[in-house]
């Protein structure tokens, strides 16, 4: 069931900054992920966003490629939870557009995990608002498992 959080000091109640160090999130979102919400049966993760002006386009929605990037980064977000990795580069995603979001409207995911191998996680999500479902989206990520410093830092070779 959609219902947008409640806002404490700016930011949304039962949600954190999702990847704050980034600076793709930085500048694209903030996004955020849900901290102790009940989740779906089978729903590893949730993703959240604010529309802002600055993501829609000259017809006052938001853009198709905004709406991609969230259920990228909702999609990949759940095979990291799920799957207990810490990188997972896309592979193929698919998003099919149902309806617009506009700006200021808060939009959150609902994903699962549909199938997982030693090397590949398949999963789908939609991404909805409060006039339901924005759009849906299929997708395959790869798995890796880098290991990180104490201070957050990857330590690929």
């Amino acid at each position: 069931m959609y219902q947008a959080p409640t806002l404490i000091d700016g930011m949304p109640q039962g949600w954190r900054i999702l990847h704050d160090d980034d600076p793709f999130n930085r500048t694209n979102g903030p996004f955020f992920s849900s901290v102790d919400l009940a989740l779906e049966n089978d729903e590893p993760a949730r993703v959240g966003l604010f529309i802002r002006a600055e993501n829609c386009n000259m017809n006052g929605a938001c853009h198709g490629g905004m709406i991609s990037t969230a259920l990228d980064i909702a999609l990949g977000h759940s095979v990291q939870v799920g799957c207990g990795t810490n990188s997972n580069p896309t592979i193929t995603l698919t998003v099919d557009f149902m309806r617009a979001g506009l700006s200021g409207e808060w939009l959150e995911s609902r994903t699962r995990l549909l199938r997982v191998t030693r090397s590949v996680a398949f999963c789908d999500g939609v991404l909805i608002g409060p006039s339901g479902t924005v759009a849906r989206a299929s997708g395959i990520f790869k798995l890796y498992l880098f290991p990180v410093s104490t201070n957050g830092t990857d330590l690929r070779l």
